[in-house]
């Protein structure tokens, strides 16, 4: 073992500024011979990850200054996401040490408090440079011994003392110990191999979102609150603040969601990892589609009344008696967890369904019993992003069991997309509505309205999922065509690999209008008179939707008209000359065009 000396520890401080930076480095070189300055949250874990495999500690020295924080008094984000890691063990032999010019000692106590090893003071000096490498022995011993409790906790108090009196032999419990050791004590393990080999490295750069100006925020806003919301119009940046701005509203609204309220830096940092855990190559199913669902069912939920909107002029509500029913049925939590089922109800999603994962024996669809593959491991990615980040608590169901119904509410909801289940599901929602009609909701017994409440959330997620059918009809043909493309992207592959291919996969095989409006009329339609059933705030869909199939129908008409309008001219000689296809070629740079270049998705 290396004597512990500064030569055996590295360094990484997170500093965003050029302020006293210079003067830090030349202080820490003199003492250190690997430092490392790192601008963005992200830069430090990554950092710190690769400072793990090549030396025995690494300090890392957190400018809290260059932290985003609501309040002078509040702890570092990074310094909490970096404990947080230590404690997950996705990072070892880490001493984060932070430097403030606050000389509050408050604010001192409260950093050591939250998981900081040391207080430093500003301007660093050579003198206190020179020992903070004695913070490597003192924290990692504190950790080790943390680590050790958390064992013995494990493995005595949640077995042992619920089922046994003191002084009796615990026979039980070592009968089932080396079995259930690498359950609860390892049980991370297999969730973290399958989502980070199947989920995308990251794509998207963190970034300041402070430098978003008040007026964008404003538009986001309104425009949130609107049904002809698009994200197809947003960029990367718009798409993460209106995250953030649900996710935030929603904390914010309830006075008992207060213990999830985290830090602005911790809530972006979670939404960034759940944008790149999306495959961006993907036409479709992306994170613009994860943010279209999310906005939809917050539009749902503010039209039934379980939240406020965030701008209630913008929408109509004229609610019912049932819907009071329907609002009084759900908690905060409740609204919580349909809210992050929606943004992480395709994570990691591939580009191909599940019938492609099952034709072709992917490890997936071998792991799932070809049960609901991609939904089934859409949920777990989902619950590791969240175990990973500052909502980890939420998968915490011993310590925390009151969060039970989150775990629920998140797991059926995602399951609840896999649209092989569909009619099954359109079936049990016109049931519920029956039900409830005849019957109401009978509020004291609580396990008829958790029923009730997972099935509901299931149905609302399942509209959000496909709400693009239902959407302004611009908005929807636009969604359509992605789709469309997605589906032939799947078919080409499955070309290639010699399978057969359904005619909807394949290019220039059905149009558009006529994949649509079977669509809308034998899928869509039936889902969304299903659940107005149940609220009649959900009446303007099937509204929309029926308008927006006599526009497709409309289409067709005039397609088959075009089409019987192509002239055809015989030759001298006899022969059919046909007139050019009446689909547009896409042109060229150069404004020609070929017959080659014409779009994609076959419209």
């Amino acid at each position: 073992m290396k004597r512990l000396s500064p030569n055996n520890c590295s360094v990484v401080v997170f500093q965003n500024g050029e302020n006293e930076l210079e003067s830090t480095l030349q202080l820490l070189y003199k003492v250190f011979s690997d430092v490392n300055v790192k601008s963005t949250e992200s830069q430090v874990i990554s950092q710190l990850k690769q400072s793990n495999e090549k030396t025995s500690s690494t300090l890392l020295l957190i400018d809290a200054e260059s932290c985003d924080t609501k309040t002078m008094d509040e702890c570092p984000s990074l310094l909490l996401t970096v404990v947080d890691l230590l404690k997950e063990g996705f990072i070892t032999n880490v001493v984060p040490i932070v430097y403030s010019s606050l000389d509050s000692p408050s604010y001192m106590v409260k950093c050591l408090q939250s998981g900081a090893a040391d207080f430093v003071l500003k301007p660093l000096t050579e003198v206190v440079v020179k020992t903070l490498f004695l913070n490597v022995t003192r924290y990692r011993i504190q950790r080790t011994d943390l680590t050790l409790e958390k064992v013995e906790k494990t493995g005595c108090s949640i077995w042992d003392s619920q089922s046994m009196e003191d002084g009796q032999e615990r026979h039980v419990w070592s009968k089932f110990k080396s079995r259930l050791k690498g359950v609860f004590l390892e049980e991370n393990w297999i969730s973290k191999l399958v989502a980070e080999y199947y989920t995308p490295k990251p794509s998207v750069r963190r970034s300041s979102m402070s430098s978003m100006l008040s007026d964008r925020k404003e538009y986001l806003k309104k425009q949130i609150s609107c049904w002809d919301f698009l994200p197809l119009d947003l960029d990367m940046k718009d798409l993460i603040q209106v995250v953030f701005m649900i996710l935030d509203h929603t904390l914010s609204s309830f006075e008992e969601l207060k213990e999830l309220r985290v830090p602005q830096g911790d809530l972006y940092h979670f939404i960034f990892d759940i944008c790149n855990s999306y495959h961006s190559s993907n036409p479709y199913h992306n994170f613009r589609h994860a943010v279209d669902v999310l906005q939809a069912n917050f539009y749902f939920l503010c039209k039934i009344g379980a939240i406020e909107p965030m701008y209630p002029d913008l929408m109509e509500q004229q609610q019912q008696s049932e819907d009071n029913m329907i609002k009084n049925l759900f908690e905060p939590i409740d609204i919580f967890a349909l809210l992050m089922a929606s943004i992480g109800h395709d994570v990691g999603h591939p580009g191909v369904n599940n019938n492609f994962m099952t034709s072709t024996s992917t490890p997936l669809a071998i792991l799932y019993n070809d049960k609901s593959v991609l939904e089934s491991f859409h949920a777990m990615s989902f619950f590791h992003l969240l175990k990973e980040h500052c909502f980890s608590r939420l998968t915490d169901l011993r310590a925390y069991p009151e969060y039970a119904i989150f775990r629920k509410i998140v797991v059926n909801s995602i399951l609840a997309t896999d649209m092989s289940m569909h009619d099954e599901y359109v079936q049990k929602i016109s049931d519920q509505a029956e039900r409830i009609k005849v019957h109401g909701i009978d509020f004291s017994d609580k396990l008829a309205c958790e029923k009730e409440k997972i099935l509901l959330c299931g149905a609302l997620i399942k509209c959000a999922d496909i709400s693009n059918c239902a959407r302004p009809f611009d908005s929807a043909k636009r969604w359509a065509v992605i789709l469309s493309e997605e589906f032939f992207e799947q078919g080409d592959l499955e070309k290639e690999l010699g399978m057969s291919v359904l005619p909807i996969n394949e290019r220039g095989k059905i149009r558009l209008e006529d994949f649509q409006l079977s669509f809308k009329k034998f899928v869509a339609l039936k889902l969304f008179e299903s659940i107005s059933k149940v609220t009649s705030s959900m009446q303007f869909t099937v509204d929309s939707i029926k308008s927006n199939i006599q526009i497709w129908e409309d289409l067709k008409k005039r397609q088959i008209c075009a089409a019987a309008a192509t002239t055809t001219t015989i030759d001298e000689d006899n022969k059919l000359v046909s007139t050019p296809n009446t689909i547009p070629p896409q042109p060229t740079p150069d404004s020609s065009c070929t017959p080659s270049q014409r779009p994609r998705s076959g419209i």
